[in-house]
């Protein structure tokens, strides 16, 4: 009888720690957060620290002390099953369904964790995938303390070191995790410790889907775009192609 109360007991403050944090979420996606909490030994979790059109991100503190990060998908957004729909049509690997929006949003909440572990394995900078349940994506926090790391539209010192950087990265992405980001540019970039770190990878397709040339060549011009903005020397969109390789594919 002990034993079922202070299971009960437990089970009421996790309600408690999350409803604190943001009550406008379902109760599925509630239920799913504190079954992570239990899984990675979370002890708290702070207001959110990035609101986007497909999640939210919020801190989390271990009972070790350590800070990770849990991105939560909003289970009904129109705008962004749109998007899900445009880039799930692009990636045969994905195994992301359509028989209702929640489960659209669980598969798309896989398809992150897919993409970041394969980026994560091949030597991409990443934040390391930790857990995903239903909607709800744990992984590194990139940041110090509880202050996440700006982005790199926010960096007011814009080093041709750092271009070169970020271009080794989408070489690692496509030549070794054979994916293509599909969405990369300065709002996708953070930077911690003036090293890039790649994020929103959920959209990203392999090398040898459709369009991905498209999609890279796309992905190249928005961070030359931003680079070239500051005064950085930039390469060239084809002479980097072909440094990757992939436009002969495509082709």
């Amino acid at each position: 009888m002990n034993r079922i109360v202070r299971r009960e007991e437990k089970r009421e403050k996790d309600e408690d720690v999350f409803k604190t944090v943001d009550s406008t979420l379902d109760s599925s996606t509630s239920l799913a957060v504190i079954q992570v909490m239990r899984k990675l030994s979370i002890e708290s979790i702070l207001g959110a620290i990035a609101s986007g059109k497909e999640a939210k991100v919020y801190p989390a503190k271990t009972r070790d002390g350590n800070y990770i990060a849990l991105k939560i998908y909003y289970t009904s957004t129109a705008s962004h099953k749109r998007a899900i729909r445009k880039y799930v049509s692009l990636d045969g690997r994905s195994d992301v369904r359509f028989s209702s929006t929640k489960e659209m949003i669980y598969g798309w909440a896989r398809k992150e964790f897919g993409n970041l572990s394969k980026m994560f394995e091949a030597g991409v900078r990443v934040p390391r995938p930790l857990l995903v349940n239903k909607n709800v994506l744990a992984m590194e926090f990139i940041g110090e303390g509880i202050t996440k790391a700006p982005l790199l539209v926010d960096l007011e010192e814009i080093t041709q070191d750092f271009y070169d950087e970020i271009v080794r990265q989408i070489e690692v992405m496509v030549t070794k995790a054979q994916l293509v980001h599909g969405d990369l540019s300065e709002f996708n970039v953070m930077v911690k410790d003036d090293l890039p770190y790649i994020i929103d990878v959920g959209q990203a397709v392999p090398v040898w889907a459709e369009n991905s040339l498209v999609l890279l060549e796309r992905d190249i011009n928005n961070i030359n775009r931003f680079f070239q903005s500051k005064g950085v020397d930039v390469i060239p969109v084809e002479e980097l192609l072909n440094r990757l390789e992939l436009s002969s594919k495509e082709k």
